[in-house]
């Protein structure tokens, strides 16, 4: 080669390095402008806002903004939950619920008790209840003379995570945790109006069991405040719904959902009664106790791969079903009963062995519920660096994500952005927080991993909602590879 054929190489070598590396940082500095302009609106302490956009499969950081600032992550610390559940039980895994009997069979009649074993089943639906009684009706069983008795021994005794405190309230998403669980350990109260007015208003429940005693004190009239309210009471042993107040006639009916007091026994007394609309009646009463060593186990009912199960987990952001999840991780590898120390230990431990600094990170719950959660944006963005290199378990992860503008909690985000359906993502929010973390295929290739965390922020939730979707927006069209 002449020296001037090795100058004229060099110096087309050197124009196209130089063009791609001003283009890279042409492209990233349109990206850190638009991520800017998005964060500084009035609403948004700035001092604790934390974003981290990373390139994949590299890790390699395309924008950061106080992105080690360990920060509260709301739901976002679902993400945490669900990968470790998959590398630890796999995405096959299945809750079992298994039923026993104590004594003999003769025939149709179980002489001793029905035994109900939980194994931690965060997807144990009324529907799913009636097919294990149709189930045990369809193997012959008619009468039990004995109890029916449940154990929950498979989790602790705690029906919350330690970090909730005493801060309980009635609604769903704050339900108490129980090996064996009914529902979400909710119920659902339908309210509509009655047929003209002055009558009473149509009330009912699901699941309609025993357990509950429902009063009615709503009504229906043409004039008054409207709205209508659901509380439940411990009441001499009962669990009392109380509805009040007024609808108009004609009006739309409406939905309450409550949490339960006492799941186990919830389960028990809901348990007894689909046996007995099943024909399989149980002489005796229910009680709660440990599985006798030497029953007779007749029937195990398998819940769906936990892979499905997790999709309902983030894409409703279920904090039950995080819970849940996390104490069966517990049992599984720490040995039963299955306690929240154990199982944010094994999240801590799957975040070490995976890479993640997690000496700023503080695990308080599963779900992301308790404001004691830290976790920076960097830290979770490296999460999802991870998964999207793990063939086993990443594609199940990706799955479990909402589908920006069109399923999940994520269903009405972005409709006009061009970036629609090209995002998959978590949600996060509690009072005065709001959170976002996810992927992105760029508009001209690549794929960006991304984690956006607002605390201590003074926007309404559609505003801070606007200033995520303006960011993942961004990356879409700016993240080049």
């Amino acid at each position: 080669m002449t020296f001037y054929k090795l100058v004229i190489l060099t110096g087309v070598t050197l124009f196209f390095l130089t063009s791609t590396s001003a283009h890279s940082f042409e492209t990233s500095n349109r990206l850190a402008i638009a991520i800017n302009k998005a964060v500084s609106k009035k609403c948004v302490n700035q001092t604790k806002t934390g974003v981290s956009v990373v390139e994949l499969p590299s890790g390699k950081q395309v924008y950061e903004r106080n992105g080690k600032l360990a920060l509260m992550p709301a739901s976002v610390q679902k993400l945490i939950t669900t990968a470790s559940a998959l590398h630890y039980l796999g995405p096959n895994y299945r809750f079992k619920t298994e039923i026993f009997h104590t004594g003999s069979r003769k025939g149709g009649v179980i002489n001793g008790d029905l035994i109900i074993r939980g194994g931690g089943d965060p997807d144990l639906t009324p529907e799913k209840v009636w097919l294990i009684t149709e189930q045990i009706k369809r193997m012959g069983v008619n009468k039990v003379t004995g109890a029916l008795v449940v154990d929950g021994t498979y989790f602790d005794s705690r029906k919350t995570a330690p970090s909730w405190d005493n801060n309980h309230t009635q609604r769903a998403y704050d339900a108490r945790l129980g090996a064996l669980s009914i529902s979400f350990n909710t119920v659902a109260v339908y309210v509509h109006p009655g047929g003209k007015n002055g009558d009473p208003a149509i009330v009912g429940l699901f699941p309609d069991s025993p357990y509950f005693e429902l009063v009615n004190k709503a009504t229906t009239a043409l004039s008054g405040k409207r709205g209508v309210a659901a509380r439940r009471s411990v009441k001499k042993g009962k669990t009392v719904v109380t509805v009040t107040g007024v609808m108009r006639p004609g009006s739309k009916g409406k939905i309450i959902y409550l949490n339960i007091h006492d799941p186990l026994e919830y389960a028990a007394v809901t348990f007894k009664e689909y046996f007995k609309r099943s024909g399989v009646v149980i002489k005796g009463g229910v009680r709660i106790a440990v599985t006798d060593k030497n029953a007779t186990l007749i029937y195990a009912h398998k819940s769906d791969p936990l892979a499905v199960i997790v999709r309902k987990l983030n894409k409703f952001s279920n904090n039950f079903v995080a819970e849940q999840i996390a104490k069966t991780i517990a049992a599984e590898k720490a040995g039963a009963p299955g306690s929240h120390e154990n199982a944010l230990g094994l999240l801590r431990r799957f975040m070490t062995d995976s890479g993640i600094d997690t000496s700023e990170i503080i695990l308080a719950d599963a779900s992301g519920l308790s404001r004691r959660n830290r976790i920076s944006t960097k830290a979770i963005t490296s999460l999802l660096t991870v998964m999207n290199g793990r063939f086993d378990i990443g594609p199940d992860f990706l799955a479990a994500l909402g589908i920006m503008g069109v399923d999940g909690s994520v269903k009405k985000r972005m409709s006009l952005s061009p970036a629609r359906s090209r995002a998959r993502a978590k949600t996060g929010s509690l009072s005065g927080l709001s959170a976002l973390a996810g992927y992105v295929a760029g508009e001209k290739g690549g794929l960006f991993a991304f984690a956006i965390f607002l605390n201590d922020n003074k926007c309404n939730y559609k505003g801070a909602d606007k200033i995520e979707d303006t960011i993942v927006t961004s990356i879409y069209k700016y993240g080049e590879k």
